[in-house]
Parts: C-alpha cells; structure tokens; sequence
C-alpha cells in the first residue's frame, strides 16, 4: 500500500515526498555509488592541507539551558575558535581577517546577525572579536559548493558522536584546527567521562614526573572551556 493511501499518513506521505524530491538529481546513482561519492569526497577535504575543521557537537541530554540555547552556544565557541585561529596565525606585517558564511535560513539568520553584532561590541566570553569581519552572509547552500562541503563534515561529525560511525569521520577529523598537539577546533560537548577521539583529543597533555624520574602524561579536562 502506498504512503498516500494509508489511514492518517498524509503528513508522512509529505515530508517523504520532500525529503525524496532533495535526491532528485542523485535518482540514477545507486546507494554504493552514492555513498562512494560520499566517501570520495570526504577523502579530498581530509587532503586539504590548507583547510582547519571547527565544530561544537552539543549532547543536549548534558547541556544546560538556563543561559542560552544549544544553537548560540555552538555559534559563540565557533567564533571563538575562528577569531583565536586568525589571531594566531597573523603577524605584525599581516593581520589575516576572515568572514563567515552560513547556509541562509531565515530562522536562525536574525538571530545570529544579532549575536555576531553584539560579539563585535563586546567580544564572546572567551575572546574579543577583531579579526573576523562583518557579519556572517547567508547563501543558497544548493548553489555553494563551499556549504556542501561544511554539511559534510556535520554529518560525519553527527554520525560518528551519535552511531560511533568511523569511515567518515576519520577522514575529515585530520582538518581539525590544533595547537601544540592538542585539537582545539573540534569539541564534543557532553559527559565528562566521555572517551570519545574528540573527547580525548581536546583535552590538554600535562606532563608529569614519576618516582623512577622517567615522566608520564596525564589528561586534564577541557570540556568546560
């Protein structure tokens, strides 16, 4: 029986519809050959040596919000990370300015043209906002190949922090902006005692001495900064 003609699936025979009519130009590719593409590309942005990833995956089971919604809280650690990045590789010759760019939905554009206003005023928690111009622009995302490719890297984030999917994430995860051999680009925020390669990788080496004199490295957390 078809969606359609099932009792009350009016609404599901709808949002299939919808969902179906976004893969309209991919129907003569089958799944293996999809996904192969999938993975192909995946595998070009991992090459990309002049790429940094940055992302907040946000546990909402552990997130708190009395103070701001999960969505404000990713934008701000974002700027954050951006902002420090393009400090850091600046010098005094060369002040490196970037701009961000954000698929267009008219929800959530306001509100984050609001917020990176009020971050150009009076910098984020972490940081003030200097080198990061303007606020973001909103584009088409099927007209951007740019944006694609960001969604890409949001679904290999999300399948690996939710199923601990690995083919594609660890392809994309190598462009994750790090200092001093720590991942500072990339933060899963959820439980402490979290064991993930995100979690792990985020967290700040400290090196300490052991009785024979030979050293060791242990792990401090980082997930609440």
């Amino acid at each position: 029986m078809s969606l359609q003609r099932q009792p009350n699936k009016k609404s599901k025979y709808k949002q299939t519809k919808k969902n179906y009519a976004q893969s309209e130009h991919y129907i003569h590719l089958t799944i293996d050959e999809r996904k192969s593409v999938v993975k192909e590309l995946a595998t070009v942005v991992g090459r990309w040596g002049f790429a940094r990833l940055f992302a907040e995956c946000i546990d909402k089971i552990h997130f708190n919000s009395s103070k701001q919604t999960a969505d404000e809280q990713a934008f701000e650690q974002l700027v954050s990370r951006y902002e420090a990045f393009l400090r850091a590789t600046s010098n005094p010759d060369h002040k490196k300015l970037g701009i961000m760019i954000h698929d267009n939905n008219q929800t959530v554009a306001k509100r984050h043209t609001d917020l990176m206003k009020s971050f150009h005023r009076k910098g984020t928690l972490w940081t003030a906002v200097n080198n990061i111009i303007e606020t973001p622009l909103f584009v088409d995302s099927s007209l951007t190949s740019m944006i694609q490719i960001a969604d890409l890297c949001s679904y290999a984030l999300r399948r690996y922090c939710e199923n601990g999917e690995t083919e594609l994430f660890d392809l994309i995860y190598k462009r994750a902006d790090k200092k001093d051999g720590v991942v500072v680009g990339v933060r899963h925020f959820t439980d402490l005692s979290c064991t993930c390669k995100i979690c792990s990788n985020h967290r700040k080496p400290i090196v300490g001495e052991l009785f024979n004199g030979g050293t060791s490295s242990i792990s401090e957390s980082n997930s609440a900064d």
